[in-house]
């Protein structure tokens, strides 16, 4: 998979086995994928598969939005420690469900692809 540029940040999508190290989480568990902040990575294990990865890697993408442009950091400066986890689910699926419908809604209102930055969808 090719990278994708987040807010001026790099990421690099890797496929991975499952049992790699690189798909333990934050709270130590391992997951199908993850995102890691530090390296600018998006781990994907290869069981996962169409129709589930495009759903796991628009997640995961969802995840690297919040890092990049510095959203993760506001909810964590405005929340406690132990509601970490669950507000940055909470904020990712509101990230991934909404913004493909507001996408889908503009360009049927539209009556064609929205475009945005140059780029039409």
């Amino acid at each position: 998979m090719k990278p994708v540029l987040i807010n001026g940040d790099v990421w690099v999508i890797n496929r991975v086995s499952p049992g790699n190290p690189l798909l333990i989480d934050r709270t130590g568990s391992y997951r199908a994928a993850t995102a890691d902040p530090l390296t600018r990575s998006i781990n994907i294990s290869i069981e996962v598969t169409p129709p589930l990865l495009d759903s796991v890697l628009l997640h995961e993408v969802a995840h690297a939005i919040t890092i990049s442009y510095g959203l993760l950091d506001v909810l964590r400066s405005k929340i406690p420690y132990y509601l970490w986890v669950t507000v940055e689910e909470w904020a990712v699926a509101f990230l991934e469900k909404y913004s493909i419908e507001a996408i889908i809604l503009a360009s049927e209102s539209l009556n064609r692809p929205l475009c945005i930055n140059g780029k039409c969808i």
